[in-house]
């Protein structure tokens, strides 16, 4: 990955250049004078100079200088990993040439991506942000230590509540009590050992999640890093427009809720950035009854949003951070050297 080769290529010895030499030069020249009166001892020891006026001053800073050498080794060290395409590069360019009906707005120096298709009569934008790939999921055993914490309050939380099937593994009521799906009634052991049979490395809701057995040769407990996606679906002659906000890390997609936008003004963009607290934004998506859920994600499927789009997009966010990293070392050399 690309975050390993940059921690390894920032371990391994290697030299700084040079600092460049300046030789400085005087400003101060002689002043003729036809005579001399002084008038006190001062006055001819210490006789006033004029210094030349110089557009550009001679500037020696060597703490810049070496930080500007430093970034210029970064920068030679990286260019050598991009000469070498990655799984990433070949991925993206695979979605592109098979999904060209997906087209990305990058522009350089943003974090945001946004991609475009047209569905029918409606204009959906994707968004996703290169900010996500440095942030870290949580390890395994915390993952599990919270899901247990979760059981422990939706089981308190019950008491005195209503069974509905209205819910997958938990909802809510107009009374306000939890609602619990059929599966839940499994006792817990028995939930443990079907657990232990079968390891889902994503849950995700939309997509086809690799299911791996511990003890298959291809099973890795590691997961691509979580990615936000927000995706706005505007329609033609329709008020208002539809944002999702899904979460990836590369083999399907999560929901967790679905807001509709009233009025939508303005550019997608703006849309997609909309976060007013007096819209409101739906309920978490576990909570709406299970038929509404398999619906919308049905809804996503159709127009697109399918395993593929989900690997892609953890790609796209790998290969465009290296290259804003790139542009940001020299960017960053130019300004200090």
């Amino acid at each position: 990955m690309m975050l390993s080769l940059r921690a390894l290529a920032r371990r391994a010895p290697r030299s700084a250049s040079q600092l460049a030499s300046y030789t400085t030069r005087s400003s101060i020249r002689p002043i003729t004078q036809s005579f001399v009166k002084p008038t006190s001892i001062l006055s001819s020891r210490y006789q006033p100079s004029k210094a030349l006026f110089s557009t550009t001053p001679s500037r020696f800073d060597d703490a810049g200088q070496e930080l500007a050498a430093k970034l210029e080794g970064e920068i030679n060290i990286e260019s050598e990993n991009n000469e070498s395409s990655t799984d990433s590069d070949s991925n993206v360019k695979t979605f592109f040439d098979q999904y060209d009906f997906w087209s990305a707005e990058d522009t350089s120096g943003e974090q945001d991506v946004l991609l475009k298709r047209s569905y029918d009569d409606e204009q959906i934008t994707v968004s996703f942000s290169i900010a996500d790939f440095n942030s870290p999921m949580a390890p395994e055993d915390e993952a599990d230590e919270a899901f247990m914490d979760e059981d422990e309050d939706i089981e308190s939380a019950q008491s005195g509540g209503a069974n509905t099937k209205g819910a997958i593994n938990q909802g809510r009521t107009s009374g306000g009590n939890v609602k619990v799906a059929p599966e839940d009634s499994i006792a817990p052991a028995v939930r443990e050992e079907l657990r232990n049979d079968e390891v889902n490395l994503i849950s995700p809701s939309i997509g086809n999640p690799t299911k791996l057995h511990p003890q298959d040769e291809d099973y890795s407990p590691q997961q691509a890093f979580p990615a936000d996606v927000t995706v706005l679906v505007q329609r033609s002659g329709k008020e208002g427009a539809l944002r999702f906000h899904l979460v990836t890390d590369g083999s399907g997609f999560t929901i967790h809720n679905v807001t509709h936008l009233p009025k939508a003004s303005g550019s997608a963009a703006e849309l997609l950035r909309d976060t007013a607290d007096t819209v409101y934004t739906g309920p978490q998506f576990e909570q709406l009854d299970e038929e509404v859920q398999i619906l919308m994600q049905n809804y996503l499927e159709k127009r697109g949003f399918d395993t593929a789009l989900a690997t892609f997009i953890p790609d796209y966010i790998d290969v465009k951070e290296q290259r804003e990293y790139l542009s940001w070392l020299g960017r960053m050399k130019n300004f200090v050297e």
